[in-house]
């Protein structure tokens, strides 16, 4: 019994064992197939697992698997996978970091732009992305975001993982930049990125616009108001800061077709209609900028800038008693525009009104005593009414105020001269030449004094200087001729005399200067040429003696007798020109005629020796002794040097021999 008895407890052992290997393999089999399952149907969980296992088990780096986090009041789930996108709007809280690490101990979630500290449980601000993003150029082209900004996850210091943060830069962020800066070119920048996420926000480009006129970017700026008008086409504002644009470009043309545009819109349209005289005045169009002056002041009478405009418009087109008007009527309204005063002074300085030019340059020179053009302009309101003392301080003020200014130097000098202290004025004069060394006028003057002062040498070059700047100056080059004939240079001196003739120049002088330059150039026949044109045109005393010494060389003497003989028609009692007649009918073998002329003479002069002479020597020629010797006695009476004294002991003798004949 006993031995049955173990037996069949060998046996039960035996049995159990085999039911609990069966039930071990069976979990076995189960788990194994359950795992298998899970890795089929759940093969991230299984992963999870598996990492989790082989972080606690191993020691492993731990995997990170998902952010979970609230933004603007929402909650997101962010994986690896997964981009984090944030506006300056935004606002969020990372709650957790899910890894393999059990309860987090030792995660920590940075971004390192904003300092690399942990970021878990903290409030974190969206423009602090965009600010990072603007400042540091993270913002990509053309404003499109990066991918260069991340939440970072480690693990004891480690990184495991990191999520990409794409920023949204909006049309608005860049406004809002350019608004916060005070650097125009960064804010045009930033403008212009505005504009390239939005083309159609005209609001910026009215900015930008703005931008580009104040930096002096005038053609920008059209651009940009060209695109607000293309976007909106009946936008008045924008029309207007164009028609700006465009006149501060000098595209007159333009403005008139833009403000034309407003008054057909607008009738009433001031501005438009300012804009539109101002445009034809600048294009020298005064009578229609006259009309859209008075079609403005239908709208606004008192407006004082289109009055001023108007009175601009009455003196171009000459009507100074309106402008004068006008003027007024400015100053009445606004006393202290000066622009205004300056112009009413000039007006008054054109119309020769000295006295009303006076009080209102001198209004001017009260409130702005360093305007030099107001002085200098006093000065020649002093001078039209003759006060040199003033016109001089005037000059010599706005001189002082304005030293490289040629024009009121050589005004200056003018003063001078007309005060006859030439020396003066020819420092004035060099002055000018100094600062501008080719001045025509002050070469011109300055050679005047030098030709005046018979300094011909120090004349002729510069008035060589002149006529290179003004070839058809005709009296440039008559001074020419007659300053070269005083430095003995004929040929150059007939050549600025046929110049002269040329350009039109009709000056008896000049004929005369060229008549005596042929003469010493030894062409006689053309000298006599000019005398007699200058005799026959204006007959003078010195052009009828010169003709009739000429013809006396040439042996002309009825020539000479007729020179003479008109001589005597200009003055009838000028004794020499009687004597000089009587020599020429000597020549001509008519001795009667001679002592007819010498007897004119004597009566006219009755104390010169020498016509005693040769009326002896031709009463001597006819035989007629007793005649001579009176002739010969009463010139040695006046002068007993004469040569008369040698003839009267010849002609007693002769009487006596005449005598005994008889």
């Amino acid at each position: 019994m006993e031995l049955s008895t173990g037996n069949r407890s060998k046996r039960g052992r035996k049995k159990r064992r085999a039911t609990k290997r069966w039930i071990v393999a069976a979990a076995a089999a189960i788990l194994a197939v359950g795992f298998l399952a899970g890795a089929i149907l759940f093969p991230e969980r299984v992963k999870r697992a598996g990492n989790t296992v082989a972080f606690l088990a191993f020691g492993k780096q731990p995997q990170f698997y998902e952010l979970l986090l609230e933004k603007n009041g929402s909650d997101y789930r962010l994986t690896p996978r997964d981009a984090f996108e944030v506006s300056y709007r935004d606002e969020f809280v990372i709650k957790k970091a899910v890894t393999d690490v059990l309860f987090g101990g030792g995660v920590t979630v940075d971004v390192e732009e904003l300092g690399g500290k942990n970021l878990l449980g903290k409030l974190i601000k969206g423009i602090d992305f965009v600010d990072k993003a603007v400042l540091t150029g993270r913002n990509g082209q053309r404003g499109a975001p990066q991918n260069d900004f991340a939440l970072r996850i480690k693990y004891q210091g480690t990184l495991i993982a990191a999520v990409p943060i794409r920023v949204q830069i909006t049309p608005q962020d860049w406004l809002r930049y350019a608004r916060s800066s005070g650097n125009q070119k960064v804010q045009i920048e930033y403008l212009k990125r505005a504009i390239a996420l939005n083309k159609e926000d005209t609001n910026v480009r009215r900015m930008l616009a703005s931008l580009y006129f104040n930096a002096g970017m005038i053609r920008e700026a059209i651009g940009q108001y060209r695109e607000i008008v293309a976007l909106k086409p009946d936008d008045p504002a924008a029309l207007r800061e164009l028609a700006k644009c465009y006149l501060k470009s000098a595209q007159y043309d333009e403005v008139v077709k833009i403000s034309e545009r407003l008054v057909k819109a607008n009738p009433q349209d001031e501005e438009a209609l300012a804009n539109l005289a101002l445009a034809w005045s600048r294009m020298g169009n005064w009578n229609k900028a006259l009309a859209a002056c008075l079609e403005a002041l239908k709208v606004r009478p008192d407006n004082p800038v289109v009055l001023f405009m108007l009175g601009e418009a009455y003196e171009k087109t000459k009507q100074y008693g309106k402008a004068v008007e006008q003027y007024r009527r400015v100053l009445a309204t606004v006393p202290k525009a000066d622009h205004v005063a300056v112009a009413l002074a000039d007006l008054s300085l054109k119309m020769g009104a000295y006295d009303e030019a006076i009080r209102w340059y001198r209004e001017v020179v009260k409130r702005q005593p360093k305007n030099a053009a107001a002085h200098a302009n006093l000065g020649l309101a002093y001078a039209g009414k003759g006060q040199g003392k003033e016109e001089i301080e005037h000059y010599r003020r706005a001189i002082e105020l304005k030293p490289d200014d040629p024009v009121v130097h050589f005004n200056l000098g003018t003063a001078y001269e007309k005060g006859k202290r030439e020396q003066d004025a020819v420092r004035e004069y060099q002055k000018v030449l100094d600062l501008k060394p080719d001045d025509p006028d002050a070469l011109e003057r300055l050679a005047d004094i030098h030709f005046r002062a018979k300094r011909y040498g120090e004349a002729v070059p510069l008035y060589e200087r002149v006529v290179k700047m003004s070839p058809r100056k005709g009296a440039l080059y008559n001074r020419l001729g007659f300053a070269y004939a005083e430095l003995k240079k004929h040929p150059q001196s007939v050549d600025n005399y046929q110049k002269a003739i040329k350009l039109g120049v009709k000056d008896p002088q000049m004929n005369q200067g060229l008549a005596k330059a042929y003469g010493q150039l030894g062409k006689t026949k053309e000298s006599i040429a000019l005398y007699e044109k200058l005799a026959a045109s204006k007959p003078t005393a010195e052009t009828l003696n010169i003709l009739a010494d000429a013809y006396l060389k040439e042996k002309q003497y009825d020539k000479a007798l007729r020179a003479y003989k008109k001589l005597i028609e200009l003055n009838p009692k000028q004794a020499g020109s009687y004597a000089s007649a009587a020599y020429v009918y000597g020549l001509k073998g008519d001795p009667d005629r001679q002592i007819e002329y010498y007897r004119q003479s004597l009566r006219y002069d009755p104390e010169d020796d020498e016509v005693y002479t040769s009326l002896g020597a031709a009463y001597e020629k006819k035989g007629q002794y007793q005649e001579a010797l009176k002739a010969y006695t009463s010139a040695y009476e006046l002068n007993p040097d004469a040569a008369a004294a040698r003839k009267i002991p010849q002609l007693k003798i002769k009487i006596i021999q005449q005598r005994q004949k008889q």
